[in-house]
């Protein structure tokens, strides 16, 4: 260890919202007990969630471990080596307790960095497959805190089966479904129906709602985050009862989903973790062969949502399964009671955890 050891933690992750999510979690939880800083990349969204919470941010290069040729690769080799160094300087001026990781490439060099230099590092894994990163990670971390009993068998005696970390609803007591909606400017008449894509967005759901809009709209208030500006190639004009919006602070987007009767989402674990604390209805179209499809088969093999293909997914058909939804409540409360047993809630298990370092 360091010597001059402080009680200050790293946090790190990014490449997508996802692995951003839980290390916020941590540092609300445990920011009046430690120092924080966020090593994250230049241009991830990570920069953009973690703003609102003040915590004081370092950014570093991210290389991507692509297992299939590109050129790329070459660029992203001399991005590592760079950023190892970056870490390595960064870790010898902060001399931090702890490093943790949710995820994300910009994490890898920092997390072999802080392993030569004798910091413990933990990593939580959230989905049911492990990502690259966290595989590449695993070996130079002291613990591996787990989501899912699947993963076990991918790290062995480092894991621990905790749940998933997330938002905590005695933190939302005072939010008032009139209120938001008067927010908004919504019909207070209509349900409200939440379209997510992921942090960046989804261009496949993107499409799907544009081409189904001006009929929803009929039925709902639909509120459409349509992330990155490269994922959404359409710009409807004015229409009743929708809403588009690039990108919503994540305080702002649970109030949302807290008074939502339908969420519609891609399936990276943190948005998934959500549903399940908030006990939501959704409709979940996971990324095509990604392992965004083994997250959704947890709530599918419990009936907590309907997980539709995007391969065999067309406007019409993706009509109808909203509107099955939406026009059938018990149905509606039967998805959202069992979405809440998908995901144990491991808040207070990680808290105690990060502390045992110290």
């Amino acid at each position: 260890m360091l010597k001059n050891k402080k009680n200050k933690i790293i946090l790190s992750g990014g490449g997508t919202g996802g692995p951003v999510v839980p290390l916020i979690f941590i540092y609300r939880n445990l920011k009046n007990d430690f120092d924080f800083l966020f090593v994250g990349s230049y241009k991830g969204i990570e920069k953009k969630i973690i703003e609102p919470e003040g915590i004081r941010y370092q950014s570093i290069f991210a290389g991507k471990f692509r297992r299939y040729f590109s050129f790329k690769n070459f660029f992203d080799l001399f991005k590592i080596f760079i950023a190892f160094w970056q870490a390595l300087f960064l870790i010898l001026k902060e001399k931090p307790g702890l490093v943790i990781s949710a995820g994300g490439f910009v994490s890898v060099p920092l997390v072999f960095a802080s392993w030569i230099l004798r910091v413990p590092v933990l990593i939580h894994q959230q989905d049911v497959v492990p990502g690259l990163a966290n595989k590449l990670m695993a070996p130079f971390s002291k613990i591996i805190t787990i989501t899912f009993e699947k993963s076990v068998k991918a790290y062995g005696e480092k894991a621990r089966l905790i749940g998933n970390i997330g938002v905590e609803l005695n933190c939302f007591n005072n939010i008032n479904k009139n209120d938001i909606y008067d927010k908004y400017g919504l019909n207070s008449k209509l349900p409200l129906v939440l379209v997510l894509g992921g942090g960046t967005g989804s261009l496949f759901i993107n499409n799907l709602i544009f081409s189904t809009v001006k009929e929803l709209s009929l039925l709902s208030n639909v509120f459409h985050i349509s992330g990155e500006a490269g994922r959404d190639l359409n710009d409807l004009l004015d229409l009743k009862n929708y809403i588009k919006v690039g990108f919503l602070e994540h305080q702002e987007l649970i109030k949302l989903m807290l008074v939502s009767d339908l969420v519609i989402s891609r399936c990276g674990l943190s948005t998934l973790t959500e549903i399940s604390f908030l006990e939501k209805s959704s409709i979940l179209i996971p990324m095509p062969n990604s392992h965004q499809e083994y997250n959704a088969q947890e709530f599918e093999k419990k009936n907590a949502a309907i997980v539709l293909e995007e391969k065999s997914l067309n406007p019409a058909l993706f009509l109808q399964k909203i509107k099955s939804v939406l026009l059938d409540e018990d149905f509606r409360k039967k998805i959202s009671i069992n979405s809440s047993g998908v995901i144990k809630n491991g808040n207070q298990e990680m808290i105690a955890i990060v502390k045992s370092f110290f």
